[in-house]
């Protein structure tokens, strides 16, 4: 239910960075649907560059370096695909996007609600 008050900017910040959480703190505020919207298209945007940039192989060449001859399954491989590094890089800037816009926006929002209960 959303807040009939004020909210905690500590508490809407901490909940940004736990999973359902941050759509909680949204909700509170009312802003859940914009906020869905811009994670979403900033996921799906910074997704599609980077997919871009490190692409996946075709599936019998993924399928031939996943496994080792030991039929064992290549973690590293299934996980960071051919080129490691660039999939660590595009990994921590996704993230760190994502989080950064999570917080700014909620903040920003929580600010915005809280002012609405001042005298």
């Amino acid at each position: 239910m959303p807040s009939t008050g004020k909210v905690s900017l500590t508490r809407q910040t901490i909940y940004c960075f736990i999973p359902i959480l941050d759509l909680y703190s949204a909700y509170k505020i009312k802003k859940l649907r914009w906020f869905l919207l811009i994670i979403l298209g900033l996921g799906l945007t910074l997704s599609t560059i980077f997919g871009n940039l490190n692409p996946i192989e075709d599936d019998e060449e993924y399928a031939k370096k996943l496994l080792t001859p030991k039929m064992e399954i290549n973690w590293e491989y299934a996980i960071l695909g051919e080129n490691p590094l660039l999939s660590i890089i595009s990994i921590i800037i996704m993230d760190g996007a994502i989080y950064g816009t999570k917080v700014y926006v909620i903040r920003r929002w929580s600010k915005s609600w809280n002012a609405n209960f001042e005298i």
